[in-house]
């Protein structure tokens, strides 16, 4: 027996090994310092140099620690469709360097995107203990909403809303509802996290309601209801969220301006605060280049952008308010398709923690259908935004909750099949000594 509970101690994922406590801490450092280090920074419009600095060396630090385990890395994380898919996005963006309007911003830019992928995404590969990692992003988010809560009681609102300490009022908004939602996920636990997140929910409507971002509040508050009935008939029909999702896509398609018809009946603003003039917009530029784009976030805040050329306020927009455009408008209809394979694998692996562990499914979807849908009026995709950080770290740990038991951790020096086969023995020699002893015939 002695050598059964050894076995099963190896096979654990929380079994630890150099340097796993700083891996599973990687995920939440970049959502902490995107969130409550990078906003305060004094920018001069030329890049900020700490910035430019701390990707390229926590990017290092991670993959340092994964190559000194490689023989713990879990390849069927590393093959999920939804990695894959990712890994291809991001190969073409950096391919789209070569053709973009400005190739200076798009590789530097895309470097940042690719460093900071890695961070989050690739501690994931390797057994670590993720029990912390949305609590943590929580107490992130709920240190942020009490800071931003400050500024709201302290300094005068914008015409439009309160930005609290960001730059705008929608990226408190989206905050703010992404608190309301990772809340609402704490709420079913006990001790400090349910009482925190009874904070945190009051804050998150209070300052949601002060942002003025209804979009973020009628999203938010969609995402919770309807995932826990995404599941329900995922769970009777023996389908995925994926499938959900892409027949309400196709249905869309048979309605003309479904966006604008539910802004109407919503807010009684078919276009959405001027967002129809912004897309009309967008759409005439990606008419121009409509197969490799404009070069990854090669359009926006870059020298002489094409951007210039829009009539009235819509030359002054910082992003084509739709996430879904503005992937289209850097990386044309290629990198379009490759990021919708990657939603929807995420999607659809979001079925396989449910049989594992529907409250944790739930709260994955929450936040994968909240983001899905906040991209249909605002642009996060792909950006170094909290909201950004906060879809990659649960496409990326809902991929490793997916999976089956990782493999017993190896010795050094050890392969797979060695380890699989001592593992097997140590069961059957562990079954032999405890079994009863077989009187022998006489």
């Amino acid at each position: 027996m002695p050598n059964i509970s050894r076995a099963r101690t190896a096979q654990s994922p929380s079994s630890s090994f150099p340097g796993a406590a700083m891996l599973a801490a990687m995920p939440v450092f970049a959502f902490f310092y995107i969130l409550l280090v990078l906003p305060f920074m004094p920018d001069d419009g030329k890049g900020r140099t700490e910035n430019i600095l701390l990707w390229p060396i926590v990017a290092a630090v991670t993959l340092t620690l994964v190559l000194q385990n490689l023989p713990r890395v879990d390849s069927r994380f590393l093959r999920s469709v939804p990695i894959l898919s990712l890994v291809a996005y991001f190969l073409f963006a950096a391919a789209s360097v070569i053709w973009a309007y400005s190739p200076y911003f798009a590789f530097s830019r895309v470097v940042v995107a690719i460093l900071s992928t890695i961070v989050i995404v690739a501690p994931f590969a390797l057994p670590i203990r993720t029990s912390h990692i949305i609590p943590g992003l929580h107490v992130c988010t709920a240190i942020a909403l009490a800071i931003s809560g400050i500024y709201v009681l302290t300094t005068p609102a914008s015409p439009i809303g309160h930005p609290g300490y960001f730059t705008h009022k929608q990226e408190l908004g989206i905050l703010a509802a992404s608190g309301i939602i990772l809340s609402s996920h704490e709420l079913l636990f006990r001790g400090w996290r349910r009482y925190l997140a009874l904070v945190t929910i009051g804050m998150g409507v209070w300052l949601v309601l002060a942002s003025q971002s209804k979009s973020a509040t009628a999203f938010a508050l969609f995402s919770i209801g309807c995932s826990w009935l995404m599941l329900i008939a995922c769970k009777r029909l023996r389908i995925t969220p994926a499938y959900i999702v892409a027949a309400v896509v196709f249905a869309s398609l048979f309605v003309s301006n479904p966006i604008e018809k539910i802004g109407y009946r919503l807010y009684g603003d078919a276009t959405l605060t001027g967002r129809t003039g912004i897309w009309g917009f967008t759409n005439y530029q990606i008419s121009h280049r409509p197969w490799l784009g404009w070069g990854f976030h090669s359009y926006y805040f870059v020298p002489n952008s094409p951007q210039e050329q829009a009539p009235g306020y819509i030359k002054d927009m910082p992003s084509s308010h739709s996430g879904y455009l503005q992937v289209k408008l850097e990386t044309g209809r290629i990198g379009y398709w490759i990021f919708l394979i990657f939603i929807y694998a995420s999607l659809h692996y979001l079925e396989r923690v449910r049989r594992k562990d529907p409250v944790r499914a739930w709260g994955y979807l929450s936040i994968e259908l909240f983001v899905i849908l906040i991209n249909l009026t605002d642009s996060a995709w792909l950006t170094t935004t909290p909201v950004w950080f906060l879809y990659l770290i649960v496409v990326a740990a809902s991929v490793r909750d997916s999976l089956p038991s990782m493999r017993p951790a190896l010795r050094p020096g050890q392969s797979a099949i060695q380890s699989t086969r001592n593992f097997g023995n140590r069961r059957l020699v562990g079954a032999a000594r405890s079994a009863p002893a077989v009187p022998r015939a006489r």
